[in-house]
């Protein structure tokens, strides 16, 4: 019966007799409760009581350290090692490791400072030119001080090693595609124009770089930061931008371009047509020689402007803000601060930032972060000469932060500002309420009522606070 059962089951090729003796090899062996299968007499033994073969059990387990096969000797760390395991504590809001403030602090500070210098630090506070500064090194000053204060890190970003991917770009470009160009006669180096055309073909065709495919990730962080950027091969026009006038710089300094070429890229259109994208058409930047005459029948043309280092760096700051802004954002008017101002005056819990809990609104933002977002407001502020409507904004943060007292002093500043009439003067590029409205008039209005009232309820309630703490501390201030 046996045999007759065994060859019913038995798989094609595979004798009965095997099976059966398959079966009965399995009947030896000791199987404890569990399933635990005992592969070592001493086990055996251990299990049966012996107390000698128990503790060479537990002294064998103990050198695996849990697992067979592992067999690690402890030693000391060395100084640099032990250093940087002290460094490392637990963030007591998530619980995510971070270095103590002493140890990634410097390195947001030196990523600001070469972040001013190159965009204030030329003459008469203008920015510095691309070959001045390198637009590469300061789109990463970006991404360092984000990397540093959101992370924590005890290790910087490397700036270098990014920059030496440009390198590597350009240097590739050189061998394979340049050194195909051919050189007109009498001259000793190839049209600037076939050089545009090669370097676009290289970046947008066999290195692939891209804009994104949707608003979605458009307004992602990693699309604008640099160096996820240049590793990913996709990135906002404003990024690709910082990645063209690199290349174009390096190829200036190798004597492969003999001429300054602008950088152009389409900014966003009014009203009904303006897409989400922010400020920028989803279009990759293309480059024209600086000087020549633009060819007007050509539809990429129309409404192109060069985008100059300066305007990169606050363009992706932009991007940065709004993908980071806690609110929804309302693309009719380019900007987010309506329902951040109305949630600080009438105390609506929906819409409203809740520190380290999160984001409390309807559809929820993937990005939001009330703190990235307010540093992404401060160096907006910092580019636009300390006035303007990130005044504004950055004081609203402050208040969703818990910061009044800043914030009483930016909204402040800010009804100053626009009492002067400087707001209407304000640069039209970077997009705001007042110079990108929509085209219905009657709706840009009442929004601009809206916000006004939501603001003056926040003025007052912020004035009623600084007023009680002066008479507490038993100040009278005669300014309130």
């Amino acid at each position: 019966v046996r045999a007759m059962s065994a060859s019913v089951f038995a798989a094609p090729g595979v004798s009965a007799t095997r099976i059966a003796h398959t079966r009965r090899s399995t009947r030896g062996v000791d199987r404890p409760r569990g399933g635990f299968v005992v592969r070592h007499a001493s086990e055996r033994r251990a299990r049966s009581g012996d107390e000698a073969d128990k503790a060479r059990v537990a002294e064998s387990e103990a050198k695996r350290m849990g697992r067979l096969g592992t067999n690690r000797v402890a030693g000391e760390d060395d100084e640099d090692t032990a250093a940087a395991k002290r460094s490392v504590t637990v963030d007591g809001a998530f619980g995510k490791p971070s270095a103590c403030k002493e140890t990634w602090e410097p390195f947001q500070r030196k990523a600001r400072e070469g972040l001013l210098d190159a965009c204030l630090g030329g003459p008469d506070g203008d920015a510095k030119t691309a070959t001045e500064a390198d637009l590469v090194v300061t789109s990463m000053c970006v991404a360092v001080e984000d990397d540093a204060f959101k992370s924590r890190t005890a290790v910087c970003l490397p700036t270098e090693a990014y920059a030496k991917r440009v390198d590597k770009l350009v240097h590739e470009f050189m061998q394979r595609d340049y050194a195909r160009l051919e050189v007109p006669n009498g001259g000793t180096a190839p049209a600037p124009k076939d050089v545009i055309d090669a370097l676009e073909k290289y970046l947008y065709g066999e290195c692939a770089y891209r804009v994104p495919g949707g608003w979605r990730e458009a307004y992602s962080p990693y699309r604008t930061y640099f160096h996820n950027v240049v590793a990913q091969k996709v990135g906002i026009p404003a990024t690709l931008a910082a990645l063209y006038i690199g290349c174009v710089e390096r190829l200036k300094r190798k004597g492969a371009l003999l001429v300054d070429v602008d950088v152009m890229i389409a900014p966003k259109a009014k009203g009904a047509a303006s897409g989400a994208f922010g400020v920028t058409q989803p279009k990759a930047p293309w480059g024209v020689v600086r000087g020549e005459e633009r060819d007007s029948k050509n539809h990429r043309n129309r409404g192109a402007v060069v985008c100059t280092p300066k305007m990169s760096v606050t363009l992706q700051l932009q991007a940065l803000k709004r993908a980071f802004w806690p609110w929804e954002w309302d693309d009719t008017r380019d900007s987010g601060v309506l329902l951040a101002v109305e949630a600080a005056a009438y105390d609506d819990r929906m819409n409203t930032a809740a520190g380290v809990v999160g984001i409390i609104q309807p559809t929820g933002r993937p990005f939001g972060d009330l703190s990235m977002s307010i540093l992404a407001t401060e160096r907006l502020l910092q580019l636009d000469g300390d006035c303007g409507f990130e005044q504004r904004d950055l004081g609203v943060l402050k208040f969703h932060d818990g910061q009044r007292k800043e914030a009483l002093f930016h909204l402040e500043k800010y009804e100053a500002w626009v009492a002067s009439g400087a707001a209407d003067a304000a640069p039209q590029f970077v997009g705001d309420v007042v110079t990108l409205a929509p085209q219905d008039a009657v709706l840009s209005a009442t929004l601009q009522v809206r916000e006004d009232r939501a603001l003056s309820r926040v003025l007052l309630q912020l004035r009623k606070d600084s007023l009680e703490d002066c008479v507490n501390d038993g100040t009278v201030s005669k300014e309130v």
